[in-house]
């Protein structure tokens, strides 16, 4: 493991990048801060320390509306050598710095399988931290090694994220949480996108569990998301309760299904029967079985995927529109969080 930036380097650095005049990202002021940071001039991706600028191109320059030639200048954090379990650590540790240095970020989040502008975001996941402003913000991302700093231009990257809300499968994925400051003023939100497809929603579900306990542990959050059904025959109870924070668990309660879904065997599906062996988390529903503990490396999101898929689908649920959070899923500390690539919404 490599360390370049940490602790008051690291916040230093990130001063100097949100107090910069950017010259509304053209080169001859993009220059000038570069050199005053002591880094030469990059145009791809370098080492760790090794700061570098994304040039405008063909996919951003969609969202690009002032003329910006860079859309962003990526400063690496750390080289990690371990798996996405340490990639998360280095994270949530330059995390703990810039928020002691600035404060809670206005937005966090995770980008899913893609990010802005159309791009593959990292396997091990997606987390970032936003300290919005106005014309350029601060993030901290993940790199496909480990975290980056970046300062980008507000506008185009909002931008993005606002023309994806045109409801198409897969349109936007992972989830983006803001809090109500005044930083987050005029911020925008896309619309969902939905799925009455169990194939689609099972790809879709898959993406969203796999990378969620690197996730949440990088940002430091808990999620606490209840699943209401509509299966046939009953008020639409809350089946499943998935439990994430630095370890991922989900447990199944047949508890109030009046019945329903009585040919199907839990254990055949691969549900963990509560007689064999408790759950490790907490949970508030009254489970009967559970998928057994995940952390950020051994995390199965299609096995997970399917065993819910083929559950609902063995209770009768038509479709995957019958499915949505319980009450207060969305609020996640003083976050409300939309959860895209899970495509669902608390109840109305």
């Amino acid at each position: 493991m490599t360390v370049t930036l940490e602790g008051e380097r690291l916040a230093e650095v990130a001063r100097r990048l949100r107090d910069a005049d950017t010259g509304g990202w053209r080169q001859p002021a993009l220059r000038a801060l570069v050199s005053s940071l002591g880094w030469e001039w990059r145009e791809a991706a370098g080492d760790a320390g090794e700061a570098w600028l994304r040039p405008t191109g063909r996919h951003e320059s969609d969202f690009v509306h002032d003329g910006e030639e860079f859309v962003g200048l990526h400063v690496p954090v750390e080289l990690v050598a371990g798996g996405a379990a340490a990639r998360a650590d280095s994270f949530r540790r330059a995390a703990e710095t810039l928020t002691a240095a600035f404060g809670r970020a206005s937005i966090m989040g995770a980008y899913g399988d893609l990010g802005p502008f159309y791009e593959s975001t990292p396997v091990w996941g997606s987390p970032f931290l936003r300290w919005r402003g106005k014309p350029d913000t601060l993030e901290l991302r993940a790199g496909e090694r480990g975290p980056e700093l970046l300062l980008q231009p507000t506008d185009p990257a909002e931008n993005w994220f606002w023309r994806q809300g045109h409801g198409e499968a897969h349109a936007l994925g992972g989830f983006f949480g803001s809090r109500r400051v005044s930083a987050n003023g005029g911020l925008g939100f896309p619309g969902y996108w939905q799925t009455d497809d169990w194939d689609v929603y099972t790809t879709a579900l898959s993406e969203f569990l796999g990378s969620l306990p690197a996730e949440t542990s990088a940002l430091g959050i808990g999620l606490d998301l209840g699943i209401h059904a509509l299966v046939p025959g009953t008020y639409g109870p809350v089946v499943f309760h998935i439990v994430c924070g630095d370890q991922l668990e989900i447990v199944y309660s047949t508890e109030e299904l009046d019945g329903a879904g009585s040919g199907t065997d839990p254990a055949s599906l691969g549900w963990i029967p509560e007689a064999t062996t408790p759950a490790r988390l907490s949970h508030w529903i009254d489970w009967t079985h559970h998928s057994g503990v995940f952390g950020p490396d051994d995390t199965d999101g299609p096995r997970l995927a399917r065993l819910l898929v083929d559950t609902l689908r063995g209770l009768g649920v038509p479709s995957p529109k019958d499915l949505s959070l319980s009450d207060h899923a969305q609020t996640v500390d003083d976050y409300q969080v939309d959860f895209y690539g899970l495509t669902l919404r608390e109840n109305p």
